[in-house]
């Protein structure tokens, strides 16, 4: 498998855009066999013109979102721009399929069928799901990674929530020469392919202090050490009658919750990360971006730009050490990488810091492409082809193909 990315920043023409992004894959051409291509786009865009031009112009399936910035190899990130990534190979295929309008009750049924319609159409499993999912309040993240877990037989699943760089803008997913806000796209990779993948979270502690999960429902906090969360958060030296007033979400993002989860069997040990989106003064419950389960175990953590760089520095590293150890006969091409929007929000004046690093740090072997998201979906562990999948916050992940 090779990799095309393409970058435009014409953000007022749809059509010049599009011609820009196929322009560029033309002349780095030619694909193989089989392609599909992901793209993310700055929410300046008319994303009904672009997404039909896309369908009209490439002769293969593109699915993708908005995005606050994005990722590529030429400028590491920016704002104002699309990055498309096409993906083709001889020995590897690729199915897609989009659902139906989303509902709380038709979720699980949905899901099922259009991984069910992908495995099909490739004859079997498949090595790899590329999660494309809508920002919205039908459930949270983790049902939809969850239901597919359970459906593929644990193959590793890939990718984040839609985001958008304007309060009240439009976050959408993109799919089928459309946008929208309520359908969930999944492509399914197989064939040759052996994807790795790196998570790097906030190191920095608030609290060492551990408190049990005693009461939780999806992505409710009710009770932490048979306390309500408000007041765990208040015995752990958090001032929350300030954070309450304010009610900014950038406040949050500084002081997330780091969470060793109890989903399952299969702990990897590896904790992952919740901001906290609402705490309710009134039954002392938090509202967090990501579920949570009774029994895991929680802390508080800080992020501060350090924690952002060297977080950034130690995902490189580690996705870079697994292609070393990968040995040669597999040919590593493509690093796919998704950060929170939160760090992007923390960095403030040094927003471009998470792109210079990974550039840096970049094989001239390997090409570029990402975006910031509302939440991100990547393995912590794959052992003989099953994959622990997780939602994160506030983290960056990485997958190598």
């Amino acid at each position: 498998m090779r990799s095309i990315v393409a970058v435009t920043s014409e953000m007022d023409d749809a059509e010049k855009a599009v011609a820009d992004l196929l322009q560029q894959v033309n002349d780095k051409g030619p694909l193989a066999k089989n392609s599909c291509g992901f793209v993310y786009c700055d929410v300046e865009m008319d994303h009904e013109a672009f997404t039909a031009m896309l369908k009209k112009k490439f002769p293969f399936e593109i699915t993708g979102c908005t995005s606050i910035a994005n990722f590529d190899t030429e400028h590491g990130s920016q704002i104002m721009s699309a990055v498309l990534v096409v993906l083709t190979a001889d020995d590897a295929e690729f199915a897609v399929a989009l659902t139906d309008t989303l509902t709380a009750d038709n979720l699980q049924q949905e899901l099922e069928g259009v991984y069910k319609k992908t495995s099909s159409a490739l004859g079997g499993q498949g090595k790899l799901l590329f999660l494309v999912p809508p920002f919205n309040d039908t459930a949270p993240l983790d049902d939809y990674v969850d239901i597919l877990s359970e459906v593929s037989g644990d193959i590793p699943i890939f990718g984040g929530l839609p985001s958008s760089n304007i309060a009240d803008g439009d976050i959408l997913m993109y799919a089928n020469g459309r946008s929208y806000i309520d359908r969930a796209a999944v492509v399914l990779v197989g064939g040759n392919v052996r994807p790795l993948f790196s998570v790097q979270n906030v190191l920095s502690a608030f609290s060492e202090q551990k408190g049990t999960v005693t009461k939780a429902q999806n992505n409710v906090v009710h009770t932490v050490e048979n306390m309500p969360f408000v007041d765990y958060l208040k015995s752990v030296g958090m001032d929350v009658d300030d954070l309450i007033d304010q009610g900014d979400l950038a406040v949050y993002v500084s002081t997330p919750l780091k969470v060793y989860l109890n989903k399952n069997d299969y702990n990897d040990g590896i904790p992952v990360v919740r901001t906290i989106k609402t705490l309710n003064p009134e039954d002392g419950s938090g509202i967090l971006f990501g579920s949570i389960s009774e029994k895991s175990t929680v802390s508080i953590a800080t992020m501060k730009r350090q924690d952002i760089q060297d977080s950034c520095r130690m995902a490189m590293k580690g996705i870079l050490e697994k292609i070393s150890a990968a040995g040669e006969d597999y040919t590593y091409t493509t690093l796919i990488c998704v950060s929170c929007g939160g760090r992007y929000m923390v960095m403030a004046d040094d927003k471009d810091i998470e792109g210079n690093i990974i550039v840096e740090h970049l094989p001239k072997s390997l090409t570029l492409s990402g975006f910031y998201a509302y939440g991100e979906i990547c393995p912590t562990a794959v052992r003989d082809g099953k994959a622990v999948n997780r939602v994160h916050n506030e983290s960056i992940v990485m997958c190598a193909l």
